[in-house]
Order: structure tokens, then sequence, then C-alpha cells
């Protein structure tokens, strides 16, 4: 297994900047780098209960080879480089696993963000328990990044409202994040069962303390 920062079969393809990928293949990933943190990432994505069947590996495996987006070592061993190797990484290794949910009018959706020392992905629920993978940009600071994509749903939805949670540590408590009238910003934490939660206004700088707070940063 190579390490995500190795190159190898990547500098030959063309891969593209967001990476379709079904659960077997998710979960196949997963199994690349193993630890601690895969099994936390498998319940964060939904996919626990299929991380011990083998036929769903295998078939996910399979599927991996088959898009020239990993190969079988000298012992057997699926592996991966790349940006697909970051991915891995990412998934298996992921410190922080944080759960944005996008809501607004008529409208709804999730980010996952995962970050790993060294890499960082996206990750956006498709149809069919299939994931879209997304490296994110190095030269943002993580809290910075995640400031980005709130404010990029609301400045198209402003009539919404983001919540962001870190999965596992204080779970269960989400930042709520809305526009206010004044082009400012309404937070507030919605508590487990709660329809809803106190607001305060605040500015960018609020937004992003509040941020690195629910972060844990």
């Amino acid at each position: 297994m190579t390490e995500a920062d190795e190159q190898g079969r990547a500098d030959e393809q063309d891969y593209p900047e967001e990476l379709g990928f079904g659960f077997g293949e998710i979960l196949a990933l997963l199994s690349v780098h193993g630890g601690e943190a895969a099994a936390g990432t498998a319940e964060l994505l939904g996919l626990e209960d299929y991380t011990g069947l083998p036929e769903v590996l295998a078939s996910g495996a399979s599927s991996l080879v088959a898009r020239g987006y990993a190969h079988v070592g000298s012992s057997a061993e699926l592996t991966v480089d790349g940006p697909i190797a970051g991915i891995a990484a990412a998934l298996g290794g992921a410190e922080r696993r944080m759960d944005l949910r996008l809501e607004a009018p008529g409208f709804s959706d999730r980010i996952l963000l995962l970050e790993a020392p060294g890499i960082a992905i996206l990750l956006r629920p498709r149809a069919y328990s299939t994931w879209w993978a997304l490296p994110q940009r190095t030269d943002v600071g993580p809290a910075e990044a995640t400031l980005l994509l709130v404010q990029g749903h609301l400045d198209e939805h402003p009539e919404g409202r983001v919540l962001v949670e870190r999965h596992e540590v204080g779970q269960g408590y989400a930042l709520s994040v809305r526009r206010a009238d004044d082009g400012g910003w309404l937070l507030g934490v919605r508590v487990p069962g709660a329809e809803d939660s106190p607001e305060s206004p605040g500015d960018a700088e609020t937004l992003l303390t509040a941020l690195r707070a629910v972060r844990n940063d």
C-alpha cells in the first residue's frame, strides 16, 4: 500500500477533480487504510452493517481495479496511489469528521468533511448509497474551508440554514447558521430533540470563532 503523497499511476491517468464511488468501493478503500478511524467513518457514512461482509468488499475492490483506481499488489493486497490513496487515507485515518446539513425551502443536502494528517476530503451523498469525493484545497485552513462551504450554501439559499456538527465529539449538538437581514449571521446551538434553537447575531469573525469551537480546533 502506498502513502497519500505517492503519485505512481496518478501521473499517468487523468483523474477528474471530483470522483464518484459506490458503497462497496468506499468500503474497499476503508479496508486499504484500516485503523481505528475506519469504524467511525463507516458509521458516519451509514455503512457499518456492511464492513464485515467479504463479498461486498470483494465487489468494491474489483470495481476499483476495473476502473483503474486500484491495482493488486504482489501479495494480492489492494493497492492505491495518487488521489485515490489520499481519499483512502482520509477515509481510514480521519482525525476529525464534520457533518454539515444544508437546508432550504424545498431543498436539503449533506456535506461530510474528513480531515486526516496532510489530507482533507469533502464527501456528498447521492442516489443508491453512492458518494462524490473531492480533495480539499491545501492553501485554505480547515475552519476557513468550513466557513466557505457554509457561506456558499447561504449565498445560494438566503432563506436556508446550515447545521454543523462534529461526529463523535459533542455529537448531537449542532451549530445552526442562518443569514441575518443585515447581511450578517444568526448563530445558535441546536440541542438533541429540539426543533429550533435561540439565535444571536454575529459577524464573519464571530461565525469563524463558532465554527472553530464546534470543530474543536
